[in-house]
């Protein structure tokens, strides 16, 4: 049976808070990396921080498996719903290890709400996230420019950082997927496209491709572009008691608009991209990632490893 751990993650320098259900047990460490002698997989909440990705790689290198939280947005139901017993441990409702505590319970009652990191992931998403904080930090700067602020060198000084952090997401992605190339040409990109594939490289990670082979349906759903019908509404709302709000991936929504963007300007120099072509695009996408899907994902899988 496999050892378990879940952890209410910290940022910065304080330190983060663990259970233990098979011991009964709180205590806290400062690296994650520490878990992997004792513990064969590893829970976390949603809040991956920046300093915790080579934490994760060392984990994933010492052959734990790690799991995160995929719903956050659900994490105050839990909480009310495990009140009573968190009061009883803890005096209160709100402490680290009582987070820690409703983890363990959410994975006993539905382990399906978590999702497993990646190797991928510890690959590329430290950089997909450079690269967002980067590109919406270029665009404040070009809003202020337009307002009569000098900001010409700090705007050439964040394009080429830009630049060399998308360039660095395809050079790892061709080193690391060794069919990337043949995908994006069969999409009609080339090695020049480089804002285009560091979009098609982050729009794979956030597919979990070929961990995942995705269907269209739950595509769309993850990058929302699924329309529910009335009925789907009410009976979700009847179900739950709250209103319908579409819950989706904007990192990876935000991954196939540029990379739509980047096609239809190529194929018929139209833009912007709308929600049809970007349905499009995801389905051409899809389409040709099922072509690698004759072993199965764990086929697939192993022809990465390989590729490594």
């Amino acid at each position: 049976m496999a050892r378990r751990v879940y952890v209410d993650t910290a940022r910065n320098s304080k330190p983060h808070a663990c259970y233990d259900p098979a011991e009964d047990r709180f205590f806290e460490v400062k690296d994650l990396a520490e878990l992997a002698e004792k513990y064969d997989e590893i829970y976390v909440d949603s809040s991956i921080f920046p300093r915790m990705w080579d934490q994760l790689r060392a984990l994933i290198d010492n052959g734990a498996r790690i799991f995160y939280f995929a719903k956050p947005w659900t994490w105050r139901k839990w909480r009310e719903k495990y009140a009573n017993e968190l009061k009883a441990k803890f005096g209160r409702k709100k402490t680290d290890y009582g987070d820690a505590y409703i983890l363990s319970r959410i994975h006993e009652y539905k382990p399906r709400l978590f999702k497993e990191v990646t190797p991928l992931d510890v690959e590329f998403k430290p950089l997909l996230m450079k690269e967002r904080a980067l590109a919406d930090e270029l665009l404040r700067l070009r809003q202020r420019h337009l307002l009569g602020i000098d900001l010409e060198d700090e705007i050439e000084d964040h394009e080429e950082r830009l630049k060399n952090v998308r360039g660095e997401i395809v050079e790892k992605a061709m080193e690391k997927i060794p069919e990337f190339m043949e995908i994006a040409k069969k999409l009609g990109l080339d090695n020049e496209d480089v804002n285009a594939l560091s979009a098609l490289a982050g729009l794979l990670i956030y597919l979990r491709w070929p961990y995942e082979v995705s269907s269209f349906h739950k595509a769309k759903r993850l990058l929302g572009l699924y329309k529910p019908t009335w009925k789907e509404m009410r009976k979700f709302e009847e179900r739950s008691g709250e209103k319908y709000r579409k819950r989706y991936s904007g990192y990876a929504r935000r991954c196939l608009i540029l990379l739509t963007a980047a096609i239809l300007m190529k194929e018929r120099n139209a833009f912007p991209p709308r929600a049809r072509n970007q349905k499009e695009v995801l389905r051409r996408l899809l389409g040709i990632l099922k072509t690698y899907d004759e072993g199965g994902p764990q086929g697939l899988v192993a022809a990465l490893q390989r590729g490594h």
